[in-house]
């Protein structure tokens, strides 16, 4: 049976614990367990005898940024990571014309303009009742991905704390940094879920209390299959051209997108914004950290599109410049600091 309540976004941090980022399990509050300090003042007690209170020790030469952020705690490193990645992206919105955006440093990268109240009820209600037929058959994924997408594409290839420590912790933070830009947009567009506007969706999971446009899973799904196409790959990074060709990553991000409007909490039209933007984010910040000059900016005109959300239908609207127009801007490539650069080399060594 389905369980009610939304789990959301605590049910990412279980992620940080596949054998993750906390090495030493007996410092760190894994297997082991530290010592209480009284055994431990004893001790020192009963070892160091008298000291003066003068250096015995060589000075050690500074380190540099990557090192000194490999061996940092786990939160402290989280902290420091989502904060480059944060400050390389920014959200805008422009109540007046229904739109928000997503810049890349001072350039906009995802334009998304809001879809009226009356095309939601006419044009995209109906999806739902179609959709709701496909509730058996998907109940136990829908419920697994309120709070876990990542071990979807772990099947398409091995990960694990272990063998994959920083193409998990990039992904991640991939993750944390797409949560930060589409909750402003769900909060300052707040457009209606399906439950406003007919009694008989009755969704079969919570319906979360935020706005309903973008989709957040759709936008950390293909956020997630597009970072993870640059890694998992033997062929040059292209998401238009993945997505066209429908490999696993992307069929993963789809079919994570289409449950939520299986479910009763999504439009269609929610999850071609979500997708327009993750995989927009997800290639300038893969473009960024491979040290290129130039990406695709977007804008989905959500304001008149009324179809269906598919892996193909995704395709043909970024074909369909009425659909999803794009634009190349520049990208500076100083916004990525040296360590993080050493990050994403031994994430691609991963592979």
């Amino acid at each position: 049976m389905s369980k009610y309540g939304w789990d959301g976004w605590d049910g990412w941090d279980g992620w940080d614990g596949w054998d993750g980022w906390d090495g030493w399990d007996g410092w760190d509050g894994g297997k082991g367990r530290r010592a209480s300090a009284g055994p431990l003042a004893s001790a020192r007690d009963g070892t160091v005898g008298h000291w003066d209170g003068t250096p015995d020790r060589a000075n050690k030469p500074a380190r540099d940024a990557w090192t000194a952020f490999k061996t940092m705690g786990v939160k402290p490193k989280r902290i420091v990571f989502d904060q480059a990645l944060g400050a390389m992206f920014g959200v805008s919105l422009n109540a007046a014309a229904d739109t928000g955006t997503v810049s890349c440093g001072d350039q906009t990268l995802v334009t998304l303009k809001k879809p009226g109240v009356d095309l939601l009820r006419t044009k995209q209600l109906p999806y739902l009742r179609t959709y709701a037929d496909l509730r058996r058959d998907r109940v136990g994924e829908i419920g697994a991905q309120i709070s876990d997408i990542q071990s979807f594409y772990a099947m398409v290839s091995y990960m694990s704390g272990a063998a994959t420590p920083w193409t998990i912790a990039l992904n991640m933070g991939v993750l944390r940094l797409a949560q930060t830009l589409e909750m402003p947009l769900k909060h300052g567009l707040d457009v209606p879920r399906p439950i406003t506007m007919t009694h008989k969706v009755q969704p079969i999971i919570q319906t979360p209390g935020h706005g309903s446009w973008p989709s957040g899973h759709a936008t950390e799904a293909f956020a997630t299959a597009t970072l993870l196409s640059r890694l998992f790959y033997d062929e040059a990074f292209n998401p238009v051209a993945g997505i066209g060709a429908q490999t696993e990553l992307y069929r993963h991000a789809a079919r994570i997108a289409m449950n939520r409007t299986v479910a009763g909490v999504h439009f269609p039209t929610d999850s071609m914004a979500g997708a327009v933007l993750g995989v927009t984010l997800a290639e300038a910040l893969v473009r960024l950290l491979d040290g290129e000059t130039e990406t695709t900016a977007r804008v989905y005109h959500g304001d008149s599109y009324e179809g269906d959300f598919t892996l193909a239908a995704l395709a043909d609207a970024l074909d369909d410049s009425a659909v999803v127009s794009s634009s190349t801007v520049t990208l500076t490539a100083e916004m990525v600091p040296a360590w993080l650069r050493q990050m994403w080399a031994e994430a691609k060594s991963e592979w």
